[in-house]
């Protein structure tokens, strides 16, 4: 077995880089170091296998001379001098299957029985079909648009505003005028200019929508986008329960996107936000977002105007302006991606992203698994390769740390460690090893102690992968070994 036509040809190119002895010693140490074990008809045969899809055709091609053999045939996502058989790079649109060049539809399958907006790379919000994904979903990072890859959304939301838009009747201003006008995200008329009167009563410069039905204890999140640097200096943002109080708030500095607490209290008071954030849209806009615990029954939602941090009832001049859009309050922990309504709630689906166990590289001995992007919220599951309640592999996020399990025949093995910040699109790369007697896991570079009780993988040879099974962010790469990269190796891979 030659890789190049001739013996001499063979001799003289392992020669070159540095191998000695036979020809076969040379064959053996070089596929060696390309990360295949074994005898040397074995690495052999899974080399061909891997690199050119059939190992018949490689045959084929190497005795008439075609097929020449190169130690930088690793591709640039190998780890460890192991390429991995499965890659989808959601950012650079490349997907590989048993070592293949694929596409993004015969490597995955995704579902979501609904229309749903992203971003694209001019910085534009756009709605996509049905089932179509949405790759090439782009986020600012305060000075450009980076792709991040695709977005992903396991759950389904429900925009409870039946006007998204604060120009349209189903929002009431208090003084002042409101005027619909362009919004820069979509290009279309769906954003509101509001100007200011110069009353300053507490009801004054005031816009709301009361009655928003969602249901009881439940936890609920709130957005909206407003244009930065206007001449309204501060929004006081309120959620009520019923129509009554001043509620909970927070108060925006609308040039610098600085939170700050804002008036509280009231009989109708409910319990503070839970977390608040501003986030750069570009093209001069942010999206504020923001969540409290509990949802009671019917809610309120008011937005104060005011050239003071310290109070809702502060005067202007008359001839102040702000624009607002996307208004959307939901039924959820975090906040999602913006549902435009106009006249009726309106639901985006859950979508699926769906490995063919066909797709997938398996051994019952030795896996390897990485996985970036980045994540909104916690308690999440990143990664699920179930075949049934007694045999899985997993990736959980608790309420700062990630956890990597394997169970087999129902005896489950952990480990857990690492630390993220939970919020908005937090940044994440994990990586993890999985064998028969091992299990370890690696964050952003740092691998965990491994756990070494394990006594068998699962067997997963038939089974599908959920990817994003229970999350909501995007998705930047995916890889998969049937090899051992080594706590060094998982390292690597995470960074």
């Amino acid at each position: 077995m030659l890789f190049f036509p001739t013996a001499d040809e063979d001799f003289q190119y392992f020669r070159s880089q540095g191998y000695t002895g036979s020809i076969n010693d040379m064959h053996y140490k070089a596929l060696g170091d390309l990360g295949y074990t074994g005898s040397l008809n074995d690495r052999i045969h899974k080399y061909l296998t891997e690199e050119y899809g059939s190992f018949y055709e490689a045959m084929r091609d190497l005795r008439n001379g075609t097929l020449t053999f190169s130690l930088s045939s690793l591709s640039a996502y190998a780890v460890n001098n192991f390429d991995p058989s499965l890659v989808f790079d959601f950012k650079q649109n490349y997907y590989r299957t048993g070592g293949t060049d694929s596409t993004l539809s015969g490597s995955v399958t995704q579902t979501r029985a609904s229309s749903a907006t992203m971003t694209n790379s001019s910085g534009t919000l756009i709605t996509v079909g049905n089932n179509v994904p949405r790759t090439d979903h782009y986020i600012y990072n305060g000075s450009a648009w980076v792709n991040e890859g695709i977005l992903h959304e396991s759950e389904a939301r429900t925009n409870i505003l039946t006007y998204s838009s604060m120009e349209s009747t189903g929002w009431t201003f208090q003084s002042g005028s409101r005027s619909a006008t362009t919004w820069v995200l979509t290009g279309a008329s769906d954003a509101t200019t509001i100007t200011t009167s110069t009353s300053t009563g507490g009801n004054g410069n005031r816009i709301y929508k009361t009655g928003i039905a969602g249901g009881t204890g439940v936890t609920c999140s709130i957005s909206f986008y407003y244009k930065a640097n206007t001449t309204v200096p501060f929004l006081h943002i309120r959620s009520n329960n019923g129509s009554g109080g001043p509620g909970v708030g927070a108060c925006i500095n609308t040039a610098t996107g600085a939170l700050t607490t804002g008036k509280t209290g009231g009989t109708n008071s409910t319990s503070a936000f839970a977390t608040q954030n501003v986030e750069d849209v570009g093209s001069g806009w942010r999206r504020f977002t923001s969540t409290f615990p509990t949802f009671n029954t019917t809610q309120s939602w008011i937005l104060h105007l005011s050239d003071s941090s310290a109070t809702t009832a502060a005067g202007f001049a008359g001839t102040e302006t702000i624009d607002l859009a996307g208004c959307q309050y939901e039924i959820g922990s975090t906040p999602s991606s913006y549902i435009p309504t106009s006249g009726s709630t309106v639901t985006r689906a859950a979508e699926t992203l769906t490995v063919p166990a066909a797709n997938l590289p398996y051994s019952s001995t030795n896996m390897s698994i990485q996985m970036d992007g980045r994540m909104t919220g916690e308690n999440l599951t990143p990664i699920r390769w179930l075949e049934d309640a007694n045999n899985a592999i997993l990736l959980e996020t608790g309420t700062n740390n990630f956890t990597f399990t394997q169970e087999a025949s129902g005896t489950v093995d952990t480990v857990t460690g690492g630390s993220f910040t939970s919020g908005t699109f937090v940044a994440f790369n994990t990586s993890s090893r999985h064998g028969s007697i091992f299990i370890n896991g690696a964050i952003s570079g740092t691998a965990l102690t491994a756990n070494t009780t394990p006594t068998a993988l699962p067997d997963l040879s038939a089974t599908d992968l959920d990817l994003g099974y229970d999350f909501m962010g995007t998705i930047g790469e995916f890889r998969v070994w049937s090899e051992d990269l080594t706590d060094t190796g998982i390292e690597e891979a995470s960074t």
